[in-house]
């Protein structure tokens, strides 16, 4: 009896438990473990990689949990050790063998890449170390201690674009000396060419393409003209091939620097008066600085204004030298479109020591180091103040953002 009882419970629960009983009505099969979501991270590299070569990289990488989908490496380079001329890759990468591969061609140089990393984490940073192949040549390819950052993080830190504005109604907030055109780097050769012969000045750093002009696509050239000059050459720029925005920026002048006078005394159908403009720039700026006048110099590109002035010596008693000054100022009208006034920038000022005697003189080494913390150069406030004075002018009221 008790071998009969356990064979009908073996086959019981045979029965419950093989293939041929039939599963419950509504029951599902258990669904699969979701996949994790992908992420994307950032890392800045910078003079590492190349090797001898300086070097600014962005990888970007593909992440679903810990394992990497796929990579990108952006790569700017000196083409040559001590070089400021750039090259530059961007090259997708995929995993192959344990490592992360892939090939492209540089810009603007053209040459072929081949980039093979292996990436290795430790701990809460990672490293990259292979072999970057250009142009055929193959060289190592490391960097340690790398820590990654997200998308909104990465675009915080990279660096905000030259602000240009296209038609300020005033020169409160940008230089008016100052002009800034973004364009393609196909349209920079034939623009700067343009410019021969229009009374600029460009600045040469400008032209030289940095990793971000070479990321971007487009470069920002900037120039110095003549304030009243500026208008017509910014209309002239926005019109050409490949510009993609023109107008003034920021520069070395201010307009918490500046005097504001009436322009009809010194203007004649439209011409700046400089003689008599001269004469009375100097006469206040040697007010100011209980100096005499010696010259006047004006720039023809910028209608900037320099004034040479001298003065006893006080620093070093008793040798009887000279304080040789410049100040440099800038004369133009209010506003890009014209204005009834005109405005006297303040810029860069000097002050230098010399030798009048006569017969055998001293030569000096150096100046006076040190001398605005000192108070021995030109005093802002004060010059500012006797322009304003001696010119029937007004100052800006940075509070108001008004003249005063």
């Amino acid at each position: 009896m008790r071998a009969l009882a356990a064979v009908a419970a073996a086959s019981l629960t045979l029965a419950l438990s093989g293939p041929a009983f039939p599963q419950a009505k509504g029951s599902r099969p258990a669904p699969a473990p979701t996949p994790p979501a992908e992420t994307v991270r950032y890392i800045t590299i910078f003079g590492e990689l190349m090797g001898a070569l300086s070097s600014d990289a962005i990888w970007r990488e593909v992440r679903q949990g810990n394992r990497i989908v796929s990579a990108e490496l952006d790569l700017c380079h000196s083409v040559t050790p001590g070089s400021i001329r750039k090259d530059r890759f961007k090259i997708a990468l995929k995993p192959e063998g344990g490592k992360l591969v892939g090939s492209g061609k540089s810009e603007p140089e053209g040459v072929p890449v081949t980039v093979s990393l292996t990436r290795k984490q430790a701990n809460d940073t990672f490293s990259l170390e292979g072999t970057i192949t250009r142009d055929g040549k193959t060289q190592p390819a490391a960097a340690t201690d790398l820590s990654d950052m997200s998308e909104q993080e990465f675009k915080d830190q990279q660096a905000s674009e030259e602000e240009i504005v296209t038609a300020p109604g005033t020169f409160a907030d940008v230089s008016p000396v100052a002009v800034a055109v973004k364009v393609s780097r196909d349209g920079l050769p034939e623009l700067v060419k343009s410019l021969r012969g229009q009374g600029v000045r460009v600045d040469y750093a400008s032209l030289v393409q940095t990793c971000t002009d070479l990321r971007s696509g487009h470069q920002t050239v900037r120039l110095e003209t003549a304030p009243e000059r500026a208008a017509a050459l910014v209309s002239k720029l926005q019109g050409m091939p490949g510009v993609i925005m023109a107008g003034w920026t920021t520069g070395a002048y201010g307009i918490e620097r500046a005097v504001r006078i009436d322009a009809a005394a010194f203007m004649d159908g439209g011409a700046l008066k400089v003689d008599a403009l001269s004469e009375r720039l100097s006469a206040a700026v040697a007010a100011a600085l209980a100096a005499k006048p010696v010259s006047a110099r004006w720039d023809e590109v910028t209608r900037e204004v320099t004034i040479t002035l001298e003065r006893p010596d006080q620093a070093a008693r008793g040798l009887d030298l000279t304080e040789v000054i410049e100040v440099t100022l800038l004369v133009g009208p209010e506003k890009p479109a014209g204005g009834d006034g005109l405005v006297i920038w303040l810029g860069e000022s000097s002050v230098e020591p010399a030798d009048k005697a006569a017969g055998a003189q001293l030569a000096f080494t150096g100046g006076y180091h040190g001398q605005e913390e000192e108070g021995a150069a030109v005093e802002t406030d004060a010059l500012l103040a006797t322009l304003a004075r001696d010119l029937k002018g007004r100052v800006w009221d940075a509070e108001n953002q008004s003249w005063k």
